[in-house]
């Protein structure tokens, strides 16, 4: 039988001389880790993901619990028991590098040791499916043979962020995809170089308009500047050239709020971040 976890956020405040400072409580307590967990979607954005193994659907919260997105379904039922499919990542632009939606991969974890043939799926939240392998699963391992290494199915290189995927029906080949976006600098551990950045914008908030200082990182590629609301939704996008290094947008027509810019090509996102509209 399946199982549904029951979450109650309650917020506490806390005394002012308080250095640690409780933001809620979550329950059950032994949700964390595969039914409730904080995930990056961006590299200014953090949400909390709570799934739902009852309706096969999940949901993502903003940091002060209220709703950004519900009732998300899933290619293919959880599982209670082992080996059970999860969402593995969340983002906005890792693997088609399309700002105004947000895409998650959803696999079962360690299938080939139960000898199971299980898909990876890579999903947007609309439901439009952008990749599929069968008998394929993305491999785990956290302290490898007792040590310190760590296996994740995606990492950042010198050569772009890439997919591993062991393929165990295929004499447990192991394919190694390329993808368009990176993984957010704020969990890239082995990234210790400084950002750079490329765009800067001003007035921030806002009040009717907004100016980018834009200084592209390269000249053979073409660049756009796309600005999604705070449901993910595309609300504008520019194109940006060598010969147009300010770029003024008029915000009047937009709802109050809290916006993201990137400034994106196809094959990856470059920089990140956030505005205010307040009229």
């Amino acid at each position: 039988m399946k199982k549904i976890w029951k979450y109650l956020f309650l917020l506490f405040s806390a005394s002012s001389s308080a250095q640690i400072t409780l933001d809620t409580v979550v329950h059950p307590w032994n949700a964390i880790g595969y039914d409730f967990y904080p995930v990056q979607i961006s590299s200014t954005e953090t949400k909390y993901y709570v799934q739902d193994t009852l309706t096969n659907t999940f949901n993502l919260y903003n940091m002060d619990f209220t709703p950004f997105m519900t009732n998300i379904a899933v290619p293919e039922p959880y599982n209670p028991f082992v080996y059970n499919y999860e969402v593995i990542y969340l983002s906005r632009s890792l693997f088609d590098c399309d700002t105004s939606s947000i895409e998650f991969a959803y696999t079962a974890i360690g299938s080939a040791l139960s000898g199971a043939t299980k898909s990876f799926y890579i999903m947007r939240t609309d439901g439009t499916q952008l990749f599929k392998l069968d008998s394929a699963y993305a491999p785990y391992c956290f302290g490898c043979l007792n040590g310190s290494q760590d296996t994740k199915p995606i990492i950042n290189t010198s050569a772009g962020a890439k997919l591993f995927l062991y393929y165990p029906s295929n004499t447990n080949n192991l394919h190694i995809y390329s993808l368009c976006g990176t993984l957010p600098k704020i969990f890239d551990l082995t990234n210790s170089n400084v950002d750079q950045t490329y765009i800067t914008i001003f007035p921030n908030p806002t009040s009717g308009s907004l100016t980018f200082e834009i200084n592209l990182p390269n000249n053979m590629e073409e660049f756009e500047l796309v600005i999604v609301d705070n449901s993910g939704r595309e609300a504008k996008h520019e194109k940006i050239n060598f010969s147009n290094h300010r770029c003024v947008i008029d915000v009047m027509d937009f709802s109050n709020g809290t916006y993201y810019y990137s400034l994106c090509t196809k094959r990856k996102a470059y920089q990140s971040g956030k505005f205010i509209l307040n009229k």
